[in-house]
């Protein structure tokens, strides 16, 4: 009796028994798989927000930097805004495309093409005022002979250019950039073709930036001015890489310097921060006209207020304004257009480095359809005309340009608007 109860004792559990406990084991592992991927989702998620909101706050910071320091020593009224002839022997061809003496210039691209800036600033640390010739130069390669020369130092970069007559009426001529390469007398600057001692490094070295023909004319006395940019002046192009054929190279916020030397990084485009996928700007532009951005009681031309945002294809932007000149003054509506900018406002776009998976199905659902109205939330420029602020187009902004895969992506915009501060003390 006791070694048949005994028996009964040892035979264990039965299959059901075994098959219960697997089950509930088998639940248990589910639950506990299923809160760690909601765990790690939201891990990653908040990371990733975090991440997204670092880069675009650099991104944006680098740009506000760059632009408070627009126009610095190119403030002079006859000069700002003109048209610029420019060699540079480091360039191909050594001729530069003309340009803008402008502190800032926009070029608004259609559709999710970042728009691009362009930043111009001087490095004088002595002297920021325009000076006078003391006499006409007698030929283009002639020496520029200044009123006084007090702050040009051997290796500067200069401009020079004049007004416009005003009776009888003649466009302004160009301005030209130019490297000081020989100080004889006491107020002559040399600009040829002759290597020299840089005045402030003490390395010799060949000009960069005289035309080996000399300006493009001869300025007149009192009539031509030289604005004195220094050692390193900086023209600057910011812009947003996306579509390229080498995926490593997109959605980043590159910056580079045409006028930095061969040898420095800055010379090439140089990324300085990662996950933007978008760049939008706009002029804020001191000139009275009402065009619903900006509420105002009372809208004047230069009052230092901004009267409204335009990008550059708008047909009041300093960009697309006529080279005639102003009726009285001795500069063109382009220049004065260019003088009436008075803060750019600009929007950067940050994106989450990985996909978020789907809510629901196979569809990427991370942000709404760029078509979907109501729910799209990448917008920037809210103002009277836009309460619910301009859609910016983020579509083509992939891991590897093959896929559309852009709404696997959650997406941070950052705004700011950006004074002028070098136009607003610039000489009247």
């Amino acid at each position: 009796m006791n070694s048949v109860h005994s028996n009964h004792l040892q035979a264990g559990m039965s299959l059901v028994e075994l098959m219960v406990a697997m089950v509930i084991s088998l639940i248990g592992v589910i639950v506990i798989f299923q809160v760690y991927a909601v765990n790690e989702g939201v891990r990653r998620s908040t990371t990733q927000g975090s991440d997204t909101q670092t880069s675009g706050l650099q991104a944006l910071l680098r740009l506000e930097r760059d632009l408070r320091m627009a126009g610095f020593g190119i403030n002079d009224f006859d000069l700002l805004g003109c048209t610029v002839t420019m060699y540079d022997k480091q360039a191909a061809p050594t001729a530069v495309p003309n340009f803008s003496l402008a502190p800032v210039q926009i070029i608004s691209n259609a559709g999710a093409v970042p728009d691009v800036i362009n930043i111009i600033y001087g490095d004088t640390s002595q002297t920021s005022a325009s000076v006078q010739l003391g006499t006409d130069m007698a030929t283009p390669t002639d020496t520029a002979t200044l009123t006084y020369r007090f702050g040009f130092n051997k290796g500067d970069r200069f401009v020079i250019g004049q007004p416009g007559g005003v009776s009888p009426p003649t466009i302004p001529p160009p301005c030209t950039l130019a490297e000081v390469n020989g100080v004889p007398g006491t107020i002559d600057l040399q600009h040829d073709q002759a290597g020299y001692v840089n005045s402030v490094t003490g390395q010799s070295v060949q000009p960069r930036f005289n035309n080996p023909g000399g300006f493009p004319l001869a300025y007149k006395y009192l009539l031509g001015k030289v604005v004195n940019l220094g050692q390193a002046p900086v023209r600057e192009q910011i812009t947003v890489r996306v579509g390229d054929p080498d995926p490593s190279k997109n959605n980043k916020l590159y910056v580079q310097n045409f006028w930095a030397d061969a040898t420095d990084p800055a010379s090439q485009p140089l990324a300085v921060a990662e996950q933007i996928v978008a760049l939008k700007a706009e002029y804020g532009m001191d000139d009275k006209t009402n065009n619903g951005t900006i509420q105002r009681t009372v809208y004047k031309e230069d009052d230092n207020i901004v009267d409204n945002y335009v990008d550059s294809n708008s047909a009041t932007a300093p960009n697309n304004l006529p080279l005639a000149l102003v009726a009285g003054l001795p500069i063109t509506q382009r220049q004065q257009g260019w003088q009436r900018v008075r803060s750019v406002r600009l929007a950067i776009v940050s994106r989450s480095l990985t996909p978020e998976k789907p809510i629901q199905g196979t569809t990427c659902d991370a942000t709404p359809d760029f078509t979907d109205d109501a729910n799209y939330q990448v917008r920037w420029a809210r103002d009277p005309n836009t309460p619910s602020g301009k859609k910016i187009d983020v579509r083509t902004n992939t891991t590897n340009n093959l896929i559309d895969n852009w709404r696997c992506y959650k997406y941070q915009v950052r705004e700011t608007v950006v004074p002028l501060r070098n136009v607003f003390w610039r000489q009247p």
